[in-house]
């Protein structure tokens, strides 16, 4: 993806905005948010690697907005993890180290059973939630398949949020979504180091066989294993790239 140019009436709507209000009362984005999402994407794709300088002024000249825009586009993707700010030196792609790429997956693995865990012992995951689920895994077998790095890893993350979103705990799924982000960026970086052992739909049909034999031990150890098996690998690429 390379940075384009936004006019100020060129907002895109927001796919999750439209699912979550009835569709009479969507709302356009922001011309803020919509650079925001804009160097948000721009990031997680590389087109601006971790440690690259983010100037107001090239971005501004790049997405056709004032300089004022991209700097509370800037101040949000801060906020959310993507950004640095150093005074006097400006905004930077915040890098991705060993101990960032630990707490997102320990974060997940954490988030991720539990929630599982509520919702097996629970009932909750009933023919309904178990063909949202088959759904959001042949999404992920489609990916893969046609060999798109990028739609895999949005089915990769879709994947893990409906089995997450099968507890029905609204304040643990807000959690997850506030570190969807970051986690797209650990993933997209999983997928470019090529760290995955195993093909991408096989890593994950051990958990959805459990979920499906409605074994909740069995079911949660495996997702703590793919979660903990894919910080190891990602972790050992990194050390490969940077020894010290």
């Amino acid at each position: 993806m390379s940075p384009t140019s936004l006019g100020p009436d060129e907002v895109q709507a927001d796919p999750e905005d439209s699912r979550a209000r009835p569709r009479g009362l969507t709302r356009p984005k922001t011309l803020t948010h919509a650079v925001i999402d804009h160097i948000a994407e721009a990031v997680i794709r590389g087109v601006y690697p971790p440690g690259s300088q983010l100037p107001e002024v090239t971005l501004a000249a790049e997405l056709n907005t004032a300089r004022g825009t991209v700097r509370e586009a800037l101040r949000a993707l801060r906020d959310r993890g993507l950004v640095e700010i150093h005074p006097h030196r400006g905004a930077f792609v915040q890098s991705i180290g060993e101990k960032r790429v630990r707490e997102v997956f320990n974060l997940r693995a954490l988030l991720e059973c539990y929630a599982l865990r509520t919702a097996m012992t629970r009932g909750y995951v009933d023919e309904a939630a178990l063909g949202t689920i088959r759904a959001a895994f042949a999404e992920l077998e489609d990916a893969y398949r046609r060999h798109d790095l990028f739609a895999v890893v949005d089915a990769d993350i879709q994947l893990h949020y409906v089995i997450a979103s099968t507890c029905r705990e609204d304040l643990l799924l807000d959690h997850l979504k506030s570190i969807q982000m970051e986690t797209r960026r650990v993933i997209v970086l999983t997928k470019v180091l090529d760290s995955d052992a195993k093909a991408e739909p096989d890593s994950h049909r051990p958990v959805i066989e459990a979920i499906e034999a409605d074994d909740v031990e069995l079911a949660v150890s495996r997702l703590d294993d793919h979660i903990c098996q894919s910080r190891e690998q990602l972790l050992a690429r990194l050390r490969e790239r940077d020894p010290s």
